[in-house]
């Protein structure tokens, strides 16, 4: 689970605290206890002890049992994501409920899980994830565990943009970002100054985030077979100002230069600027670029299969 970069700081963005991370898993088991009789709920462990206090408390508060498994591991890395994911889905479980924002979720993208996910909005830009209430996505996800087959046609795969630099390859679920600093630093973006170029699977004006100038001008929805391409510059050679939130609070100006809608399968190359930069994936630089080097990107809809609660609940009878 995430809580905590930079953008939280340049912003008016929440802090995600201990005390509200569990908050958002007594919602979510809340929801799971409807079926306490018929599932059972399995959490990684973890040096900070939270997954002891969860099970604790799922027991104490709503007679569920919560097994801890995997081996300790500290919460901090994006590696800890991909081994958490990994452990979880060689212990045999049927749904990954993933609390955390983009970057927490294309980590676990990066685990390549072949059951589906729950994302859960946690983190400072949540394009990727469920934003609804956690109570009523936690029995949707009962429902689905109990009845895989019935509602197996309410899943929706992901959209994944590739993206591949000489010999190195990499995936990001919403946006990537071509930013003008040769370094990856704080990782976090937050001066529209710095973006040259962006593409992104999702443009929805209302979710914070990189890809969220191209929803004033180019709109995309999750479910739509394409993505979108913008090329960005400064006030005297770009259209504009378009504005976007870039994190919760934080509204800056974009000038657009060229925009335009690409099928997916098709394949984009990235222009390196003759001073080099960085690839920002999902909002965090990534990738140090040098000029001359081969670099290109395209999205496919190979990601993971994600639950979708309110097309679950809906379908419920």
């Amino acid at each position: 689970m995430a809580g905590r970069d930079i953008r939280r700081l340049v912003a008016f963005a929440s802090l995600q605290s201990t005390p509200e991370k569990l908050l958002v898993i007594r919602r979510l088991l809340s929801g799971l206890a409807v079926f306490r009789d018929e599932v059972q709920v399995l959490i990684p462990a973890d040096y900070e002890g939270l997954s002891e206090l969860v099970a604790s408390e799922a027991k104490r508060q709503f007679g569920m049992k919560v097994s801890v498994v995997g081996e300790l591991m500290s919460p901090s890395s994006a590696d800890t994501t991909l081994a958490w994911t990994r452990q979880l889905e060689e212990a045999g479980v049927e749904v990954i409920i993933a609390i955390g924002g983009d970057g927490t979720q294309r980590n676990v993208a990066q685990a390549r899980p072949q059951v589906p996910i729950l994302p859960i909005a946690g983190g400072t830009n949540n394009v990727a994830c469920w934003i609804g209430d956690q109570t009523a996505a936690g029995y949707a996800a009962g429902l689905y565990a109990t009845e895989r087959e019935r509602y197996a046609g309410e899943l929706r795969r992901a959209k994944v943009l590739h993206v591949h630099v000489k010999n190195q390859d990499d995936l990001a679920l919403i946006d990537v970002a071509l930013v003008r600093q040769t370094f990856t630093g704080a990782l976090a973006v937050w001066n529209p100054e710095d973006v040259v170029a962006l593409a992104v699977t999702v443009a929805d004006p209302t979710r914070p985030g990189l890809s969220n100038v191209a929803g004033y001008v180019e709109p995309l929805t999750p479910v739509e077979d394409a993505y979108v391409w913008l090329k960005l510059g400064a006030v005297q050679t770009g259209l504009g100002p378009h504005y976007g939130v870039l994190a919760p609070g934080l509204m800056t100006p974009f000038y657009v230069v060229d925009h335009r809608r690409m099928a997916l399968n098709q394949p984009l190359k990235i222009e390196i600027p003759d001073a080099g930069g960085s690839l920002a994936l999902d909002g965090e630089r990534t990738i140090v670029v040098r000029p001359g080097d081969s670099a290109w990107l395209e999205a496919r809809r190979d990601g993971p299969q994600y639950l979708q609660p309110e097309r679950i609940l809906r379908a419920f009878r």
